[in-house]
């Protein structure tokens, strides 16, 4: 079909790339997948002045800057731990004292989205949250635009989020109420997000869960067993807030003090260090820079198990963004995270690995010492090809497929 007879979509996001995150992962994937179907506009955040790119065949980026501020508060992976929590403390206060830190941006985006509706209209919206700033540019759009459906994505909790400070909830609640009115759809990431927004969100009429997944086509040859001497372990990404790996590291000691003679290396990539590590294990830990995405998943797949950190604090529908690229090599997932929430529940249900609580060392040294028999023994639990497919990002954004079919009837 020629491109002028496509849907034409908006996509409205501050994180693509060169933007780097979990939220650009699964925003590359709408726009990618979409863009085998319709004609996409993606309209995002760089620094600099407004630029237009040809990002993949039927997928436009309409870059807008947003104040300098931001780029210089935004994380780098050469940050010591010190700048680190500098930036962090600064970025809360912005955002606890602006009312807008992006209003440059969302003014700029909201001009350029007419401008370019005018001359090609778009058949639908999505914009994705977070930040608060992308729902409320496509809110101003359908307040002018009442025939043009609007999709709004929920990567997180909103005004519900209990990490956020009174002020800041009744801010987004009352955003809430106006997303209400006029969104005609709402997807988020996990099923009990899901459930909570249609009780927040009752006058919305569709709600889908659409699961972060994984986005490549490599596969490992299961037909190599134990290729390595000694028991790799991973971890990809940072660490922030309350996901600290101090719970781990005393497993870990622990699980080393009872059996000094394995032989085993740590390897963290892409992560600033901004926690303690303990003498006994300093050996034992390598710390490397972050990798391209396909980099990345080669090196998961030469791990023995990779670690998926996530603590217990009331939060529920939480996978994280890694845990689909760890199930997708095939190798088992190391899940120091709450049992009963629905990261664990897919890991044991698909035997894709091993679960213990976040914050008790004794268990999490207990179930090193059995993924470490596993290997011992080729015995390591993994997920089989099926639920691996299952969970392609392709498959995510069929969903959404249907959906916008279904809206722009």
């Amino acid at each position: 079909m020629d491109s002028s007879n496509k849907k034409h979509i908006a996509l409205i996001t501050t994180w693509f790339p060169p933007q780097q995150s979990v939220a650009t992962n699964r925003m590359v994937a709408f726009a990618q997948y979409l863009g085998e179907h319709y004609k996409v506009s993606v309209f995002g955040m760089d620094n600099r002045i407004h630029t237009h790119e040809n990002y993949l065949p039927n997928v436009d980026v309409h870059y807008s800057s947003s104040d300098k501020i931001h780029e210089w508060l935004s994380d780098k992976p050469q940050d010591n731990p010190l700048l680190h929590k500098a930036k962090v403390g600064s970025r809360v206060l912005l955002n606890r004292f602006l009312p807008s830190p992006l209003k440059k941006w969302k003014k700029i985006t909201f001009d350029k989205l007419n401008e370019i509706h005018k001359i090609q209209p778009f058949d639908l919206i999505i914009s994705s949250y977070a930040p608060i700033e992308t729902h409320q540019i496509a809110l101003d759009f359908k307040k002018l635009q009442k025939e043009v459906p609007w999709v709004a994505d929920m990567r997180d909790e909103c005004s519900s989020n209990p990490f956020f400070d009174e002020k800041i909830r009744i801010q987004l609640s009352e955003i809430e109420k106006e997303i209400n009115i006029y969104a005609d759809a709402i997807t988020s990431v996990s099923l009990p997000l899901v459930v909570n927004f249609k009780k927040d969100l009752p006058s919305v009429k569709y709600f889908l869960e659409i699961r972060n997944g994984f986005n490549h086509d490599f596969r490992r040859d299961l037909n190599i067993q134990k290729s390595n001497d000694e028991f790799h372990i991973g971890y990809f990404g940072i660490f922030y807030g309350s996901r600290k790996p101090h719970f781990l590291m005393h497993g870990l000691d622990l699980w080393r003090e009872f059996y000094p003679e394995r032989g085993v290396k740590i390897h963290f990539y892409g992560t600033h260090q901004n926690f303690q590590i303990p003498r006994p294990l300093q050996n034992l830990i390598q710390i490397h820079p972050p990798l391209p995405y396909q980099q990345a998943i080669q090196k998961m797949s030469e791990m023995q198990i990779n670690l998926l950190i996530h603590p217990i604090n009331g939060q529920k529908g939480v996978y994280t963004g890694k845990l689909f690229d760890y199930i997708s090599v095939q190798r088992p997932v190391f899940a120091c995270v709450d049992p009963a929430d629905v990261a664990a529940k897919l890991i044991l249900e698909n035997k894709a690995g091993y679960v213990c609580p976040f914050d008790e060392p004794e268990i999490i040294a207990f179930q090193l010492e059995n993924a470490y028999q596993d290997w011992l023994n080729n015995c390591q639990p993994f997920a089989n090809e099926d639920f691996v497919n299952s969970l392609h990002r392709r498959e995510g954004v069929k969903q959404l497929i249907n959906l916008i079919e279904n809206l722009t009837k």
